[in-house]
């Protein structure tokens, strides 16, 4: 597959892509010679790069970092043109970096777990659904699935990791031997891990549409719950990819602040403990990295 490819790829879902894309600061994972070699994320932008791509400064552990952020179609093929094969992006915008406005649940199986990553995200919609609180389903491209929810930018940052967070424990406190909220993967044991932590202020997930590094060039795809009986994470790739209906048409911004005040009421409720956590990931309590 050649570069040619992937630009011409993600011109003909920039309708779809840019949206999630636009007025965030973009990690990118490039791959200058191939993805038979060694690529590299990359979260400054380049001093090379045009003015039609801004500079973002963004606090980051013992400095700053300078991340680039695009705003159109002629960013989007530059980048792709720098050998960009994902875009990761935050849960926020440069409008607006105090409030998140994208909930997401990355369900990641055991290699090969498909039926393990289905029954996790049917349960994380479920969960959403008992709370009145609307989801969208995404294949990754890898090897699991993403919930996701629009948010209005009106909880903080605290707030959403705190709601992920006790979701997450529910979920796996109703089904212990089906999902996990271990970060470490040995202490997985072959179920699937709710990974909470994309709520971070500077955590990132892949973007809808991207392309993923591997072998077929597979594509982080938005579905319908309908399809999830029927559609293996990684089951569109560039070569066999057709825009169909939006399945997300009609996602729009959701008011999670309600929701969001009665957390520590439902968690009490359901007699669950809430582990602290430090933002890598790392259970304080028992000490693990």
């Amino acid at each position: 597959m050649t570069k040619g490819e992937v630009v011409d790829y993600y011109e003909s879902v920039s309708a779809r892509l840019l949206p999630h894309l636009v007025d965030r600061p973009l990690t990118l994972q490039r791959f200058p010679q191939g993805i038979a070699k060694q690529g590299f994320m990359q979260k400054n932008a380049g001093k090379g790069f045009p003015s039609f791509i801004d500079h973002f400064e963004l606090p980051k552990q013992g400095g700053t970092v300078d991340a680039p952020v695009i705003h159109d179609l002629e960013g989007l093929v530059y980048l792709a043109n720098q050998n960009t094969i994902t875009f990761h992006i935050p849960a926020f915008r440069t409008t607006d970096v105090e409030h998140p406005d994208r909930l997401v649940f990355d369900l990641d199986p055991a290699e090969g777990d498909i039926d393990g990553a289905r029954l996790a995200a049917r349960a994380t919609g479920d969960l959403l659904d008992s709370l009145s609180v609307p989801s969208w389903l995404m294949a990754s491209g890898s090897k699991g699935f993403h919930v996701v929810t629009p948010l209005a930018p009106t909880v903080s940052f605290d707030q959403i990791g705190r709601f992920a967070q006790a979701l997450a424990v529910m979920l796996a406190s109703a089904q212990p031997d089906q999902m996990t909220v271990e970060f470490l993967r040995k202490e997985r044991k072959g179920r699937v891990f709710v990974d909470w932590m994309r709520n971070h202020f500077g955590a990132t997930g892949v973007a809808p549409y991207s392309l993923r590094p591997l072998s077929q060039a597979p594509i982080a795809t938005p579905i319908d719950w309908e399809e999830l009986p029927t559609t293996t994470p990684d089951g569109f790739d560039l070569r066999s990819f057709e825009l169909a209906a939006d399945p997300w048409a009609d996602a729009s911004p959701f008011d999670l602040s309600a929701v969001v005040a009665k957390i520590d009421q439902l968690v009490s409720e359901r007699g669950i403990k809430l582990p602290d956590f430090d933002r890598f990931g790392r259970d304080l309590e028992k000490g693990k990295a």
